[in-house]
């Protein structure tokens, strides 16, 4: 069997165009706001107001406060929480890395908790093991769009007196026991970056049933103002320039109006990748029972003795003229900014699931051609190293 790799290196590497659902709605939205002439504003426009409001009511929560990014999202919730110096947030160890890269902006401590090695998410077990005197709060991540054991980290968390950040990121939608994830905690995070579940380009939400975290949220992202009245000009706390504009609100409200059908077309190509290698060795991320993901991207793992051949077989699956990417290829731990703090956190299933895991493309604008090709790339590849 000849692959298209030669030497260890890739002899051709297409990266396949993947873009969002976007269509005629989110241009026409667009036009509307340009005409206007208006962009963004120093106090809330009419369509970032739209955007808060419907995004708030689809999932059924009280408040919703838009951001300039998941990330300022993020960032914005723990400052919400007045978490500071010193404090420890527990933290997944497999995440991308502003999930923990913010705790470190409020000079807070990330401690790294392992993962389940089924669902990737946070180990609950060892969750409660690294609780100290000086833990003030979880940031439990639904990674890759499936939901954590959410339940459980609330029981933990309301046992220990601890604050509950949701990460859903990756997670517009999904549903755990009939209920959307965000909901659980005490404030969640959402993305609307170009490769999430819905799209502004850039942009994110933090969303909470509670009155003062969402006046906290709405001072943070205007620069500290207080009560949101410019005419004041009155401050009473450190803000930030985290505001969304109008442009991407107006194409966000449009997105929302998809999304169910959209997280529909994930979860039919996440079956459809599984369908078509089911007869390989390799391990998908599962579901917990009585929860619904909505696939930001699907991922697999490689059999233990393929480990070390991870990036050699994601690079051959792209000489093959088909895509698999590797989100994330290490965990925290195994980071310059974070591996002092390795050895203390040990977290040997995240490291290990890191070293093998990569992911398929689940965009609902992907056909089934695109997944058979992906497909039959994929164990043409784990044919060729099973025979040499």
């Amino acid at each position: 069997m000849e692959l298209a790799i030669y030497g260890g290196k890739p002899t051709f590497t297409k990266k396949i165009p993947i873009q969002s659902q976007i269509g005629r709605e989110e241009l026409n939205a667009a036009v509307g706001v340009l005409k206007k002439g208006i962009l963004s504003s120093s106090r809330k426009g009419f369509f970032v107001q739209q955007f808060e409001n419907e995004f708030a009511r689809f999932l059924g929560v009280k408040y919703a406060v838009s951001t300039s990014s998941g990330t300022s999202a993020l960032h914005t919730a723990v400052c919400a929480l007045n978490i500071k110096a010193g404090d420890e947030i527990l933290v997944p160890a497999l995440t991308f890395v502003s999930s923990a890269s913010v705790i470190l902006q409020e000079r807070a401590k990330p401690v790294f908790v392992d993962v389940d090695p089924e669902t990737f998410n946070l180990d609950t077990a060892d969750l409660e093991k690294k609780i100290t005197t000086k833990t003030k709060a979880i940031i439990a991540v639904h990674l890759y769009g499936c939901p954590a054991n959410i339940k459980e980290i609330i029981r933990i968390a309301e046992k220990h007196k601890l604050k509950v950040i949701e990460d859903c990121a990756q997670a517009h939608g999904a549903k755990f026991f009939g209920k959307y994830v965000g909901l659980f905690g005490d404030i969640a995070c959402f993305s609307f970056q170009q490769s999430k579940n819905m799209v502004c380009g850039e942009g994110g939400m933090v969303i909470s049933n509670n009155k003062n975290l969402y006046k906290n949220c709405s001072a943070i992202i205007d620069h500290g103002l207080v009560d949101g009245n410019l005419q004041n000009y009155d401050y009473d706390r450190l803000g930030y320039n985290y505001h969304i504009t109008d442009l991407q609100s107006a194409i966000g409200t449009q997105q929302l109006k998809k999304l169910k059908k959209m997280n529909e077309r994930r979860r039919r190509n996440a079956n459809l990748y599984k369908k078509y290698l089911s007869d390989t060795e390799l391990f998908f991320q599962k579901e917990l029972k009585d929860s619904q993901g909505v696939f930001y991207c699907l991922t697999a793992l490689l059999p233990e003795r393929l480990k070390s051949k991870r990036d050699w077989f994601v690079d051959a699956v792209g000489a093959e003229n088909a895509e698999v990417n590797k989100l994330y290829p290490l965990a925290l731990t195994q980071t310059k900014l974070f591996f002092r703090n390795r050895q203390k956190d040990n977290c040997q299933v995240a490291e290990n699931i890191a070293g093998r895991l990569f992911n398929f493309c689940t965009s609902p604008m992907v056909d089934e051609k695109y997944i058979r090709k992906t497909s039959e790339a994929v164990k043409k590849v784990l044919n060729y190293l099973d025979k040499n």
